[in-house]
């Protein structure tokens, strides 16, 4: 029976696209329109989702609903989880708890994470006198978890239960920063559906994710916007705007296939097109005006699950304002100047708005041409992607510094290397910037469980890193690794670490040798915390 139903719910989503085809009000052909609004691979639906889909494109379509499409039989599943009305719990239904021991969970999130004399601190005034503790970070990206909580069933688990889950595993291992995307990556998602619009289950999915959180001592940096996906990406905004150029040639299949933006397989004119419109999202003020709408959105929500707006919730430890910059200078020569004043001008606007949280940039690390480090660029090409760390984590308003280290795709895979770009860094960041440094994704690409061990490997390496620097009160604070996503998302990628994985135990420990070594750091008087620039005056959290 199911395996009939899904068949038939297939033919009838075929069917449905062919219906849809020649053009769509905009001129666009109907195989990009369906690209952007569909899972990337119907094949990986559960029956429930592939017949939710169905529902979906007929929606689209303002197919009538009556015989011309046969009647589809849906078997309910066994397990039917608490919902209201919509796929969410309300604030009264009870989340279950998924303890993988009897370890207690972390203390929920009271207070907000400030920078003070290049440290991260918690501060507190009980006495009235403020008086700050440090803080180090030991976390993970979870990058697309956005979309979780949307999910309504799989598996006889949905996607709020399975967040939940993994945030208490999280809270049980130690762990205490998750990054991600305050977007999705999927297009059937969305958070925002065009300039102005938004999808409120996708802000809710935000809320549900900040809440849970919370309860659980995991505080949350969320990115604005993706340099590489299309969806909620650069070049999505861009094709918003009213101010940008219209497209002379298509998107890359890359992007259309749901992929990362890159120049692979494009011929030179392709790519110098690509280039050069991706870099007009720095100065273009129809791209700016749907960011800073997105900006404001956010920061200005009032979450719905425990009643805090977003500005005043100290669950966000920081906002990157886009991950992973590009803005290509072997082309475009200006392109570094372009990035740095996208850098300052927008970084200014989000503390005008939020003057509670951090802010940072969200990029790798790279340095520019001419730049003193130069030379410890992994390759020939990163001089030229318009990053110069020094310079991009200098403003007042960038509150502290990332790195991102990739040694398999830059195809530097030697441990020498890795240890090289954190020192190098760290060193900058101390001499130069005076501003902790966070090394926001790092990991090790495995294509089979016999590759264990030289994950374990890389990971033991940089937590040695991490660990030295806080205990020698140097710029390194912490580090996140890539990547732990919910057990729903099916094709995590070659960097999924398990939480069943030898490498999660690791993890674990490295988590709690931080959280020893925190324990010892001395609290200190910092009364004049509310003079540093960027840093808002003491209110407790709402």
């Amino acid at each position: 029976m199911v395996t009939g139903m899904f068949a038939l719910a297939t033919v009838l989503l075929l069917l449905l696209l062919g219906l849809g085809a020649a053009q769509t009000n905009d001129g666009r052909p109907a195989d990009l329109a369906a690209t952007e609004t569909s899972p990337n691979d119907l094949s990986l639906l559960s029956d429930e989702e592939l017949l939710a889909e169905l529902e979906r494109r007929k929606a689209e379509l303002a197919l009538p609903a009556d015989d011309s499409i046969a009647a589809v039989e849906v078997v309910k599943p066994s397990f039917v989880y608490p919902q209201n009305d919509t796929i969410y719990l309300t604030v009264n239904d009870t989340v279950p708890a998924y303890p993988i021991d009897d370890t207690p969970f972390q203390e929920p999130v009271t207070d907000f994470v400030r920078v003070y004399d290049g440290q991260f601190v918690t501060v507190s005034n009980d006495s009235g006198t403020a008086v700050c503790e440090p803080f180090f970070l030991a976390g993970w990206n979870s990058w697309d978890v956005t979309r979780v909580p949307r999910i309504q069933s799989y598996r006889s688990m949905n996607g709020q239960a399975a967040l939940t889950q993994q945030l208490q595993t999280a809270s049980q291992s130690g762990l205490n920063v998750m990054r991600a995307w305050a977007h999705t990556i999927d297009p059937s998602y969305p958070v925002m559906k065009s300039p102005g619009r938004y999808d409120e289950e996708g802000l809710k999915a935000l809320d549900f994710l900040l809440s849970e959180a919370n309860k659980y001592g995991i505080r949350v940096i969320l990115s604005f916007v993706d340099n590489w996906k299309y969806p909620g990406g650069v070049d999505q905004m861009l094709d918003w705007s009213e101010t940008a150029p219209n497209r002379t040639m298509p998107l890359p299949a890359s992007l259309l296939e749901g992929g990362d933006y890159n120049q692979r397989s494009l011929t030179s004119g392709e790519k110098n097109y690509i280039v050069e419109r991706h870099s007009l999202f720095y100065t273009d003020e129809g791209a700016r005006k749907i960011y800073r709408d997105y900006v404001s959105t956010l920061v200005n929500r009032t979450n719905v699950y425990n009643g805090k707006v977003y500005r005043d919730d100290p669950t966000i430890l920081a906002w990157n304002l886009i991950n992973e910059p590009r803005c290509e200078t072997w082309l475009v020569w200006d392109c570094g100047d372009k990035l740095q004043s996208w850098i300052e001008s927008e970084s200014a606007f989000v503390k005008e708005l939020d003057p509670n949280h951090l802010v940072t940039v969200g990029e790798e690390g790279f340095w520019a041409s001419g730049s003193q480090n130069e030379w410890e660029n992994p390759t020939k090409w990163a001089k030229d992607m318009g990053q110069d760390f020094r310079r991009n984590h200098l403003p007042e308003s960038i509150d502290f510094a990332t790195i991102h280290i990739w040694p398999d795709t830059w195809r530097r895979p030697e441990d020498s290397f890795q240890k090289s770009w954190i020192l190098a860094h760290i060193r900058e960041a101390e001499e130069e910037l005076g501003k902790p440094l966070l090394l926001e994704e790092f990991g090790k690409s495995i294509e089979s469980v016999d590759e264990t061990e030289e994950r374990n490997q890389v990971y033991r390496s940089v937590h040695q890193l991490v660990e030295d620097s806080v205990r020698q009160n140097r710029a390194l604070k912490g580090s996140l690794f890539w990547n732990w996503e919910s057990n729903l998302l099916r094709n995590p990628g070659d960097y999924e670490v398990d939480a069943e994985d030898s490498t999660f135990r690791l993890i674990k420990d490295h988590a709690a040798r931080m959280k020893k070594i925190q324990s010892e750091a001395s609290a200190f008087s910092c009364d004049d915390i509310f003079g540093t620039p960027g840093v808002a005056a003491f209110s407790a959290p709402k």
